[in-house]
């Protein structure tokens, strides 16, 4: 059965919460128990021990016939002592004689009488401190606070004095307390609920507006935007999704873009091939113009190679497939080896190439396939869009344990909002379409990312009009661990 997070975590929070008030309530009753029962044991023997000292000294020395001195009590004497104090407390005063047979009683609770025998076995634990929760060897009905003090004189006992009270009091006075304290944590437990229940449903909120938020990017709709409130965890996931639907969205758009790119790419070269092939073989095509159209077709060919090249490569990075394989290389090297196989387009636009007079020798451990596409697609743009006539500027050092080139081109440039862009996948500036007919916008992305595989990093500077640089490092020979 189906149990939102917003239910689950309601109920989790008010059984912890309801928990802690019940151990609360149980904790407090059994120290309220303990404290009004020891405040009852000390006025019960304080009492207990006030009415036996009354006692010792009311009591009146009685000489015998062999000369010996016995003490008497007169309980009527008593009778007003034992009742004042006993009602003070609400409890029972009893006087008994040294046998335990009961003198003088404040009033008569629960079938006991004056006449009624102490058991010989308590009254030997009578001492100066005697207490229990009991009957008094049977005499009380029902179980009493009993506090019990030996009245001595010389010496001699003359009897004892007990104070009692019903243990039902020390309950109702519980109970009164417990219904008072249990009123209030129903009341808490209440508040507790409404701001549970209200921190609950704020906290969910935000879950929910993102699963509605991610079933629409999952359609296809990327336009759906959560509010971020607060620097929380929940707020961050929310940025995070922002983020990512902002990035999807980015993504939709160039694939939408590459989807019709490579469309156009592929279909307008197979269209040409197939029809100069088709006119070679059904004669429509001269033989003196077969020569021309063949190298058409053949150009058509490597057109479609650099397209498919560019895109295996690019499902071998997203794939993670990638892999290099370092040798012992000079980037000098193999940048003079570029710009000899790119050197008829130099000449055919007429292009001043320099920097590489003097240029040193800069080894690194890297691919030599993959640093040498890194070279030939910086120069290729180079070359696309310099102006006629225009200047390439190519630098290369060593310098800190790091190899440093720098590929700088005359020409139109780079708009500065496009600058950002220009190493995503499938980007391809506005100025650059007219010029860059055969591109899918995955060169400068295929840069970045064999440039960072290798550990290095590359930027791009350019001014409108002027110039635009692509500079890049990587760790020189030996420094790769």
């Amino acid at each position: 059965m189906y149990k939102s997070v917003f239910k689950k975590y309601l109920t989790v929070l008010t059984l912890v919460v309801v928990i802690g008030f019940l151990s609360m309530t149980l904790l407090q009753a059994f120290l309220a128990t303990g404290v009004l029962a020891e405040e009852k044991r000390q006025l019960l023997q304080e009492n207990a021990q006030n009415i036996a000292h009354h006692t010792a000294m009311s009591a009146s020395a009685v000489p015998t016939k062999d000369g010996s001195i016995l003490y008497r009590v007169d309980p009527v004497a008593l009778s007003p002592l034992l009742n004042t104090l006993a009602d003070a407390l609400d409890a029972t005063a009893m006087l008994t004689d040294s046998h335990g047979q009961v003198l003088l009683l404040s009033r008569s609770p629960h079938g006991i009488r004056v006449g009624d025998v102490v058991n010989a076995n308590l009254l030997s634990r009578v001492g100066e401190s005697y207490y229990e929760v009991g009957t008094l060897g049977g005499l009380f009905d029902r179980p009493q606070y009993v506090a019990g003090v030996a009245v001595r004189v010389n010496d001699m006992t003359l009897g004892y004095v007990f104070m009692s009270t019903s243990t039902s009091n020390m309950m109702q006075i519980l109970g009164a307390n417990l219904r008072v304290y249990l009123i209030s944590v129903a009341g808490a437990l209440l508040i507790s609920f409404c701001v549970l229940w209200l921190f609950t449903y704020r906290f969910v909120r935000p879950l929910k507006q993102m699963a509605a938020a991610t079933r629409r990017f999952a359609q296809g709709d990327f336009s759906a935007r959560l509010q971020v409130k607060g620097r929380d965890e929940v707020a961050e996931l929310a940025d995070a999704l922002n983020h990512m639907a902002v990035s999807l969205s980015s993504v939709e758009t160039m694939r939408r873009s590459f989807v019709a790119n490579v469309s156009h790419e592929l279909k307008t070269p197979m269209t040409t091939i197939a029809g100069f092939v088709d006119g070679i073989l059904d004669g429509t095509v001269p033989p003196q113009k077969q020569s021309y159209y063949l190298k058409i077709v053949s150009d058509e060919v490597k057109r479609l190679s650099r397209l498919v090249r560019s895109m295996l490569d690019l499902s071998r990075i997203d794939s993670g497939e990638l892999k290099m394989t370092r040798v012992r290389l000079d980037l000098t090297e193999a940048m003079c080896s570029v710009l000899v196989s790119s050197e008829p387009r130099i000449e055919g636009k007429r292009l001043t190439i320099s920097g590489m007079e003097d240029a040193e020798k800069t080894e690194i451990d890297g691919d030599y396939d993959l640093m040498s596409q890194v070279l030939y697609n910086l120069l290729d743009n180079a070359i696309k869009f310099t102006n006629e006539g225009g200047d390439i500027d190519i630098r290369m050092r060593s310098q800190d344990g790091r190899v440093y080139v720098t590929v700088r081109n005359t020409g139109a440039g780079i708009p500065a909002e496009e600058l950002p862009q220009i190493f995503e996948r499938y980007y391809k500036s506005d100025r650059s379409r007219s010029l860059d007919k055969n591109g899918l916008g995955l060169g400068l992305y295929i840069v970045q990312t064999v440039i960072r595989l290798h550990g290095g990093e590359i930027t791009v500077r350019s001014v409108e009009g002027e110039f635009t640089e692509f500079s890049f490092w990587v760790p020189a020979a030996g420094t790769c661990s």
